[in-house]
């Protein structure tokens, strides 16, 4: 016989703390950012902006990373850092300590990412002649 409890082995649940409704808001930031962030490369670039000025792209990227990024893996970095989870039924606390740990490693790394990614693209704007 085994040993184990019966219910939910942690060991197999996906390392999620947001649920499709959650996905959809940050799917819907990551888009806005993104348009918001092309858009103003656009212009700084266009109209030939100091160099320093296009430093500016960098947050609405990075803001649409995040979004883009946390709806992908289906994880919120605020909600992960407060040791929270919201699968469309509101806030609550995660009991498991080992899961809190893992969302965290997540978020750190969804954060990484979209930083990478913000870095890249305000290279790219730097990057054109004034």
């Amino acid at each position: 016989m085994d040993n184990k409890s019966p219910g939910l082995d942690v060991s197999e649940t996906p390392v999620i703390n947001i649920g499709p409704r959650e996905v959809f808001k940050r799917r819907l930031m990551g888009i806005v950012a993104l348009v918001a962030g092309v858009g103003l490369a656009f212009l700084v670039v266009v109209i030939n902006a100091p160099r320093w000025s296009r430093l500016i792209v960098f947050f609405p990227i990075w803001i649409a990373g995040l979004g883009f990024f946390q709806a992908r893996e289906k994880t919120c970095i605020a909600l992960a850092a407060s040791g929270k989870c919201n699968l469309d039924t509101g806030e609550v606390e995660i009991g498991d300590a080992k899961l809190v740990d893992q969302l965290r490693v997540k978020a750190r790394q969804i954060n990484r990412r979209a930083l990478a990614i913000a870095l890249v693209v305000t290279m790219v704007a730097l990057a054109f002649p004034a």
